[in-house]
């Protein structure tokens, strides 16, 4: 995949449906450059990075001894996702520049298990594991080069299950449901997207088969994934267009000046998170609608992996 290496201007601007509540980042810290968010990025798996700053605690086995460290990093750039928007978080490495290739014999390396960012202040923070052989406060001291891989394989996957839950959202379209979206949950275990309203029981069968038709159909039409960043008035006129889907109120009190706008199977919504190029892309994993509840206002269409052969 795409190597990132021109750095972004876009600045955390979907931060009000990705980012995660934090209190404790330093003040003195500039936002993090999110370099996911542009189209380029949005396909990017590494990217050179420079460390602000890295906190540090060992971790102790059963003998007392200290068996590896837990860090804590924090980047002036990055390309792996933050947990939020319905979206999990990257996992991958961060390697310092001079041991870039890393040596298997003597590897300083932090093992990211999870971003995330901070509301308030824009920060991302990487948390992981390093050997106990490396030293934090030395290897990833501030000014530190280092070079960020994502996993590829976790990445592609979290994409296209954000991508696929897209298409739910053009597929209530097609099919006529103008029902407004209040959840998206694109987690693998057991992904949906929740509408409000309602569908009548005697009508939930035949909704249910029209649901998977046209979301087989907009699979096999191979539509292109396209992401802008809009000014908030150009963003709401878009996703707005043919209803009242999305409310706008939160962008504009916030300070950020864009929205970044993801069209998925020509569907327009204001996301932050991951996806892949095209809708035919996920023809290959089979995915597709697989149930449908309703309870007390709300329509929660499920889908998934593996459950629609017809498409292959």
């Amino acid at each position: 995949e795409q190597t990132l290496s021109v750095p972004s201007k876009i600045r955390n601007i979907n931060e009000l449906n990705m980012a995660e509540e934090k209190k404790d980042t330093a003040p003195d810290i500039p936002p993090t450059d999110i370099l996911y968010l542009s189209y380029e990025g949005n396909f990017a798996l590494t990217c050179d990075a420079t460390v602000l700053s890295c906190e540090s605690k060992p971790i102790q086995g059963k003998s007392d001894k200290v068996t590896e460290h837990e860090v804590n990093i924090v980047l002036d750039r990055t390309v792996m996702y933050a947990k939020g928007g319905g979206q999990p978080s990257d996992v991958g490495k961060i390697i310092p520049a001079q041991f870039f290739p890393p040596d298997d014999t003597a590897a300083v390396v932090a093992e990211i298990s999870t971003v995330s960012l901070d509301r308030a202040s824009g920060i991302a923070s990487h948390v992981g594991t390093v050997a106990d052989t490396v030293s934090p406060a030395k290897d990833f001291s501030p000014g530190t080069a280092v070079k960020i891989l994502v996993s590829p394989d976790l990445r592609h996957i979290h994409s296209e299950c954000q991508t696929a839950g897209h298409v739910v959202d053009s597929v209530m379209d097609r099919i006529g449901l103008g029902l407004r979206p209040i959840k998206g949950y694109h987690f693998l275990d057991s992904p949906y997207v929740e509408y409000k309203g309602k569908i009548e029981e005697n009508e939930r069968a035949d909704v249910l088969e029209k649901m998977k038709v046209a979301f087989r159909d907009l699979v096999n039409e191979d539509i292109k994934t396209t992401i802008d960043n809009l000014p908030v008035d150009e963003a709401e006129a878009e996703c707005n267009r043919l209803s009242q889907n999305f409310d706008f109120t939160e962008y504009r009190k916030s300070s950020n000046l864009e929205v970044r706008i993801v069209r998925v199977a020509g569907w327009p919504v204001p996301c932050g998170g991951t996806h892949v190029r095209s809708t035919g892309v996920l023809k290959q994993n089979g995915w597709g609608i697989t149930g449908l509840r309703c309870k007390k206002g709300v329509v929660r269409v499920k889908y998934n992996r593996g459950c629609d052969n017809e498409q292959k």
